[in-house]
């Protein structure tokens, strides 16, 4: 029998698919961060370029952005060894990634190996996209108040 989230049940069991049951999760004292529930417009910030605001949350090994850009405001061309992966979540972005650029709207997504240089162009409307970093970009964490 199954429930409405399709979850084979048998008896008081269910069975969990891909999700690991907490009794059956490897167990430790030390937490390599404190969970929490944020309200991101709260989240510490940084303006690293006109036209350009992050809001910056970090796990243990992963960091969130979500970063808002003004209309025609430009990320020069960069590169850094964390992987980043990327969501257009409002607007467009012209993006360069190594030697290809796309117009990117929401529900596009990309994916950044770390060293390769790319770059960013806000669309007529400006953007907001939600970027995440692995491991996380400690200059960020530093400059986010």
């Amino acid at each position: 029998m199954a429930d409405q989230a399709g979850n084979a049940h048998t008896g008081n069991q269910r069975a969990a698919g891909f999700w690991v049951q907490p009794e059956e999760a490897q167990q430790s004292d030390a937490l390599a961060f404190q969970p929490g529930f944020y309200e991101v417009d709260k989240l510490p910030s940084l303006e690293p370029a006109a036209g350009i605001r992050m809001n910056v949350m970090v796990g243990g090994a992963m960091m969130a952005n979500w970063v808002r850009i003004e209309p025609g405001a430009a990320v020069p061309t960069h590169a850094h060894e964390h992987e980043q992966i990327g969501l257009v979540v409002e607007g467009e972005i012209l993006m360069t990634i190594g030697d290809e650029t796309r117009a990117l709207i929401p529900g596009h997504a990309y994916t950044i190996p770390g060293n390769l240089p790319h770059a960013a162009v806000a669309g007529p409307q400006g953007c907001l996209v939600i970027d995440i970093f692995s491991p996380p970009r400690e200059d960020y964490r530093a400059a986010a108040k």
